[in-house]
């Protein structure tokens, strides 16, 4: 049994010091490898939102071009919206089916567009003047990048 030892007077209790060592380094293992990954998440979590923004943005063209019809994203400091319609009453599907397709930000994570709201026609071309550049702000910034003439999503 750990930490009990035999002698010819009985049992004395206690651990010793290869055991206290042993688990010493096991709890210093720990600390080194999972401590950092709980802790340091928001920098995950801001890379993922950006890909899932740059995601939303290639969906919404698919659906303008494969409907032949305006597809519209709202974007909000926390969140994307897929839409049939500038304000946003008519609901587009998400990858899934689900109506009204939203995503949100993490704590700590912000969208930073110069539109409120990106249209693609059904020829897939975005309403953007430039090259569109939708930031994503946190402990460090990312970019999706929508091109003027093609719409091609890219960071």
């Amino acid at each position: 049994m750990l930490g009990t030892r035999e002698t010819k007077g009985g049992v004395e209790r206690g651990f010793t010091l290869i055991e206290l060592i042993l688990v010493m380094a096991i709890a210093g293992i720990l600390a080194a490898v999972a401590v950092p990954r709980m802790v340091g998440r928001n920098a995950f979590d801001e890379r993922g939102f950006a890909d899932q923004l740059a995601a939303t943005v290639r969906l919404a063209q698919k659906l303008a071009v494969s409907q032949r019809t305006d597809v519209f994203v709202r974007l909000t400091a926390s969140d994307a919206t897929l839409c049939y319609d500038a304000a946003c009453a008519i609901p587009a599907p998400g990858p899934g089916g689900e109506k009204p397709y939203t995503i949100t930000a993490p704590n700590g994570v912000a969208i930073a567009s110069p539109l409120a709201v990106l249209a693609f026609d059904a020829g897939g071309r975005p309403n953007t003047a430039a090259q569109l550049d939708i930031q994503i702000n946190g402990s460090g910034t990312h970019h999706v990048l929508v091109e003027q003439e093609t719409g091609y999503v890219h960071d």
